[in-house]
């Protein structure tokens, strides 16, 4: 599993959304009943598995391959975001800024060229995305850019759509599915 872990890293820090799919359909579960339900229960458990693939996808890209299974450091991220439920810190301070903090790397780059190189390829970044929602449906672009983009609540979110909180979950699931499917398309 190890090797199959190591491959699938390197897939979802090349930007293959759909290895990040997954990784997600394979350690979804064993999050939910082994770490997160049993510190926050199962009223924050969604939240919690949220932010913690959240988290995940906004750090997997400095994320080093040192051999232990991606399950290892998942769990890690979601007993980070579980302290952070129970001991109630504000969302605000607690939750890492929104996807867009991904075309904002805070290394300091050493040289000009490597800051232009840097500055271009943020931008052709950001060009793909935004060409690639406009390629979808209207209701997914929203909703990926309210939760994903901006980082809103997910509340907050089904609340914009006038949706359940539940539907708001399954449009959302769609959304990136449709998402991945079309950047893989373009890649």
């Amino acid at each position: 599993m190890d090797g199959d872990d190591e491959r699938l890293l390197r897939k979802i820090q090349q930007g293959d959304g759909e290895s990040f799919g997954v990784l997600y359909e394979r350690t979804r579960e064993w999050l939910l009943s082994f770490v997160i339900v049993p510190r926050v229960g199962r009223d924050r458990a969604d939240d919690v598995l949220a932010e913690t693939y959240r988290t995940a996808l906004v750090k997997v890209r400095g994320f080093e391959w040192r051999g232990t299974a991606l399950l290892h450091w998942l769990a890690s991220i979601a007993k980070n975001k579980c302290l952070e439920s129970v001991k109630g810190a504000s969302r605000a301070s607690a939750r890492e800024e929104p996807l867009s903090e991904l075309f904002e790397l805070a290394d300091q780059v050493p040289t000009r060229e490597a800051e232009m190189i840097r500055l271009e390829t943020l931008r052709a970044l950001k060009e793909r995305v935004e060409a690639t929602l406009k390629e979808l449906p209207p209701r997914y672009a929203e909703v990926l850019r309210l939760r994903l983009l901006e980082g809103r609540e997910r509340a907050e979110c089904a609340a914009r759509l006038a949706v359940s909180v539940a539907t708001f979950d399954v449009v959302l699931y769609r959304a990136t599915q449709a998402f991945a499917k079309r950047w893989k398309e373009h890649a």
